[in-house]
Formats: structure tokens, sequence, C-alpha cells
């Protein structure tokens, strides 16, 4: 592959949540947290990558960075976590945190900075609650899992992005593209692709899908039983389509719909085309399979 693919982690998340019981009575107890992450960078870069612990929800621009290791050793603390937050490894970037006692979602971020784009960069998370002995666990949270097997598909061919969730029919769903960088340099840029609204728990309607203008007549989401999937076909994959896709849905509206419970995966989408070549070519020029904008010189063979 001419991209290194990052790809992260977080152990455990399938169970929904993660949740520290209070008990002060308990002498072996510690107001002590662990978020576990792991990654994989292939192919594997020179440069460390840099890794950023985030707190709130998916997409937003006021999540907080309570944790960054950059690739050059410098580390970055959110004030209201000085003291107590720490990551002790870089290859498996767990996060300790003590004296928390606020429920929310955290996010492991691994970033390549030798490819810091849509294919360097990715992310999972974790659902965090403190119960204090009141049995009121956060209600509206989402889960979902995606198929992350990168998927390659031909110029002009269908790319299926496989994704379940926790949440149902009614819940609203949505597909992200990104994150991708601006002439500022901010690297937290994404792409709605499409949005199906949520609707109310006894309602008929499906919802209304919306779709990016970029995406129009190409990207739709599965209809079963008149209700719809959150799996994302996209027909015609043109070579501005290649980048990482990520699923992410919520709850209903007669639940608790809180932003900051929306949980996100990601997948790659890869064009599968043969390289350039000149065998058997007479001398001219000739469009490059891969990116119909493009051509290349054959002479000599």
């Amino acid at each position: 592959d001419a991209v290194s693919i990052t790809n992260v982690t977080v152990p455990g998340r399938s169970a929904g949540w993660v949740m520290l019981w209070y008990r002060p009575d308990d002498p072996t107890w510690e107001h002590r947290i662990e978020f576990r992450c792991e990654y994989t960078i292939s192919p594997a870069s020179a440069t460390p990558p840099t890794i950023t612990w985030f707190k709130g929800p998916f997409t937003e621009a006021d999540r907080q960075v309570i944790y960054k290791w950059s690739s050059s050793g410098e580390v970055y603390v959110h004030p209201e976590y000085a003291g107590r937050v720490s990551v002790e490894s870089r290859t498996r970037p767990t996060l300790v945190l003590t004296d928390e006692m606020s429920w929310g979602r955290y996010w492991c971020r691994v970033t390549n900075e030798e490819q810091p784009d849509e294919f360097g960069t990715d992310e999972e998370s974790l659902l965090f609650y403190y119960h204090t002995g009141v049995y009121n666990p956060p209600r509206g949270y989402s889960t979902v899992e995606v198929d992350k097997t990168p998927v390659r598909v031909k110029t002009g061919g269908t790319a299926r992005l496989l994704c379940d969730g926790l949440g149902g029919y009614r819940a609203s769903i949505v597909w992200f593209k990104g994150p991708s960088c601006t002439q500022d340099g901010n690297c937290n840029v994404y792409e709605m692709v499409i949005n199906k609204t949520a609707v109310g728990h006894w309602s008929s309607d499906p919802g209304t899908v919306n779709v990016s203008p970029n995406y129009a007549g190409r990207a739709s989401l599965d209809l079963y039983m008149g209700y719809y999937s959150l799996d994302l076909t996209i027909t015609d994959i043109r070579p501005a389509d290649v980048g990482r896709y990520w699923c992410t849905n919520d709850w209903p509206l007669y639940d608790r719909n809180d932003l900051r419970s929306r949980d996100s995966q990601s997948v790659v989408v890869l064009l599968d085309e043969e390289a350039p070549s000149c065998d058997g070519k007479a001398d001219g020029m000739y469009q490059d399979p891969g990116d119909c904008s493009r051509y290349y010189t054959c002479s000599g063979g």
C-alpha cells in the first residue's frame, strides 16, 4: 500500500461502559480507573506516534484534550487533570485516572505524524460511569461495532461498510469521513456523508435521510423491514472517496439523548487498482487506472 494505516483498539468497550464503584469502607478500594488502549501502524513508521486522550462527544470542538503525548516527547495535561492523570507507555498507552467522579466518554487517538491524515489517525472510546451507591447508569448510551477490515474497491465499484449498533432502528445514524486538515493546521475536520434522523418510540416513520452533496445519488443506508440499518453503501466509487469512514448512532428521542454517550468506530476505504504499467504498450500517453484525472507517458517500454 502507498499509505500507512493506523488502527486503534480499546479493549473491553463491548461491555458498553466501565464502572468504578464507590466503596470507601473497603480498605483495598482505590479511587483509580484504567482505560486501556492498543494500536497498530502498518507499515510501521520510524517516528513515534502522537497519543491523545480526549473526553467528550465525537467530532465536537469543545471536547477536552486531557492528555497528549506528542511524537517529540512533549507531554500536555489539562489543568483540571493535573496530578491525577498519567500514561506510562507509548506502545500500549493506558490512561490511568484518579479522583474522577463524573461520567463521560474517553477517546484514545493515535496519530502517525508521518501520515497525519485520514489513514494515519484512528481512535476509539469507552464510556465511564462512577457508581455512588445509587444505581443509575447512563441511559441512552450507544455502542457501535464496525468491521474494520480495509474495504478495497475499484474505481466505479461499490463499497459496503458494515456496522452494528446498540440503539435500534429508531436511533439516529450518522456516517462521517475524516479527519482531514485545513490550511490553518486544524486536523480535526469531519465531513458528514449521510445522516438518518431519530424517531419517536411508537412512530412508524423510518426517519429522514440526508446525504452530502459529494455523495448525492451514491450513498445509502440499508432498509430492513421498512427501517434503516447502520450499514452504508457507496456506489460509483471515485478516487476522492478513499479515506476513513466513521459509523455512529444514538438512542431514540424518547430516551435520554446525550451526545456525550455517542460512540463511533472507523473503517478505511482504499482503491484496489493496478499500478500504471507500460508493459506491451506503444509509446504514448495513458490514463492512470486509479485516478482518471492523471495521465502517464510510456516511452521505449
